[in-house]
């Protein structure tokens, strides 16, 4: 299995992507911390997750409160150590750069970029007992390209972009490997609009996307066809790959 025994870290992993990877990493033997700040969904998440001999642990994570980080990795003291650490919580913002209030904007740099600095410093002692350590970062697609509506949520992933490249050249030298995911469109719950439409089921979202081939594989993605590439990352099949962001977006990125 590509990540037996290892210990891994993942925030915001009450659900949709985080909540992928959780199961794939598991099922590739490691050991997970499944973190979220929704504690409900989070126990609900845990409980549905199968783990033998004790290979999962839960505790309730806010990015933005370094006190709450420190709680949840005191849950794994006996670990003696982090192999993976996976900074995938963040919240969404459909705001025009016009109109996007300071406070909102404040808000969500916050949690999707300046909470994966605090998740990693916090766990960079851990990560510093393993042999062979790996950070990875959910990115977006619109971390490379420019969409309406979308002014502090994009920001915000570009800057986790030119993070992942800052802490891949300052952590190097310790031998932890830094890299990042960019989805592109996934059926998460982020999918799901504020009148509560899905966006992959409009005709507009199928025409542009599905029928033109915007998407060259002709369907938006599901949590699950992210899950490989953490995978891929946070083991030894990548140990001479950092600074890097691999799309997995069904090749919408190739399309711009």
């Amino acid at each position: 299995m590509l990540l037996d025994g290892r210990r891994i870290l993942i925030t915001g992993a009450a659900r949709g992507i985080g909540l992928a990877v959780a199961r794939q990493c598991l099922a590739e033997g490691a050991r997970v911390l499944l973190t979220d700040v929704d504690a409900e969904a989070l126990a609900e998440a845990a409980e549905r997750l199968s783990a033998p001999g004790g290979r999962l642990r839960s505790a309730p994570l806010d990015v933005s409160d370094r006190a709450s980080i420190g709680a949840a990795l005191s849950r794994i003291e006996d670990w003696a150590g982090l192999d993976g650490v996976v900074n995938n919580a963040a919240i969404l913002d459909i705001s025009h750069a016009a109109d996007v209030p300071e406070d909102r904007w404040s808000r969500v740099l916050d949690v999707n970029l300046s909470g994966a600095l605090r998740v990693t410093q916090a766990a960079l002692p851990l990560l510093r007992q393993s042999a062979s350590p790996a950070i990875v970062n959910t990115l977006s697609t619109q971390a490379f390209f420019g969409v309406p509506q979308s002014a502090a949520y994009a920001s915000a992933k570009g800057g986790l972009l030119m993070l992942t490249r800052s802490m891949a050249v300052d952590f190097g030298a310790e031998g932890i490997r830094v890299n990042a995911i960019a989805p592109g469109f996934i059926d998460t719950r982020m999918a799901l609009m504020e009148d509560g439409r899905h966006e992959h089921d409009l005709e507009d979202f199928r025409i542009h996307y599905i029928e033109a081939g915007r998407i060259p594989l002709r369907r938006p993605g599901k949590a699950e066809d992210c899950a490989g590439a953490f995978v891929f990352l946070l083991s030894d099949l990548s140990l001479y790959i950092t600074g890097q962001a691999i799309c997995v977006d069904g090749g919408l990125s190739a399309t711009y």
